[in-house]
């Protein structure tokens, strides 16, 4: 599973990626786009982590299996006089740069990335505020898990 730190650690080996103020983490679409709607001031590009909000969980015979999604948004700021369709594809471009640098780090050993689903990743086009435009990239995470309840530690009182 992605957090806020690993991504930006892997997406600053990108010459794109260069300082902490283009790394910002959101819980859910509506969570973000309040957060682009919101900036003051930001340096572009901008690679958002959506952090896990729903997801399935399979009774299968090896075990329970839960399988869930996060996103990564890559956004662009469309500047005086550059035509939307420019933005999106220089976005889009950069969000290929970013699934590379990602099925790099999983295919090296990467311990948050070795349950990442890579052979199929989702993507949508995304609006933001303030003439943001780009792509969200939906990576699909599955972990093994237990569904047993460990009973709670009996305490005894020592005869008090």
């Amino acid at each position: 599973m992605l957090n806020a730190t690993l991504l930006s650690n892997i997406l600053k080996e990108l010459p794109e990626f260069s300082s902490d103020e283009q790394f910002l983490e959101g819980d859910g679409y509506d969570a973000i786009l309040q957060e682009l709607l919101n900036l003051r001031s930001a340096t572009f590009p901008l690679a958002i982590l959506e952090g896990r909000s729903s997801g399935t969980i399979q009774l299968i015979s090896d075990g329970p299996l839960d399988t869930f999604t996060q996103s990564v948004w890559i956004m662009c700021q469309e500047g005086r006089g550059e035509s939307t369709h420019s933005i999106y594809e220089q976005a889009r471009q950069l969000a290929v740069k970013v699934l590379a640098k990602l099925l790099e780090k999983h295919n090296s050993g990467t311990a948050e990335l070795a349950e990442w689903d890579y052979q199929r990743t989702a993507y949508l086009k995304r609006e933001g505020g303030q003439n943001t435009r780009g792509w969200e990239l939906v990576l699909t995470f599955r972990e093994d898990f237990s569904l047993i309840i460990e009973p709670e530690p009996v305490v005894e009182n020592g005869g008090e």
